[in-house]
Parts: structure tokens; C-alpha cells; sequence
């Protein structure tokens, strides 16, 4: 998947796409997209007793 292609949203700044690296309460593993390629891949597994309160990630083209 090439990340170029995913626009910003419909409406921004109401309504954007979202990339989520960490997810909510998941499993702590850390996800990075290669700008490269577009692959989604493993970036780090998190070491700590800790879980994300929120979605983590980015809006596509900021």
C-alpha cells in the first residue's frame, strides 16, 4: 500500500484518515510504515507492563 495514496480526509480538520501504529490497550508492539515501499512491518516490541490509553499514529501527508 502505498501511503501517498490515502488522502488527509473528506473534511479536514473534522473528518481526516488516520495510520494507527500503537492501538488501544493492544498487544505492545510498535508498527512503522517503510516510506519506500508503503509495507506496514514491526518497528520494536515495547518492553514495559504499560498499554497505550489511546490509538497512536498519524495523519497521512503531515
Amino acid at each position: 500500500m502505498d501511503l501517498s495514496h490515502i488522502p488527509v480526509g473528506e473534511n479536514p480538520p473534522h473528518e481526516v484518515n488516520v495510520v494507527i501504529e500503537i492501538p488501544q490497550g493492544g498487544a505492545p508492539v510498535k508498527y512503522e510504515v517503510d516510506k519506500a515501499s508503503g509495507a506496514m512491518f514491526v518497528d520494536r516490541f515495547l518492553h514495559t507492563a504499560m498499554f497505550y490509553p489511546a490509538n497512536y499514529g498519524f495523519i497521512p501527508h503531515t
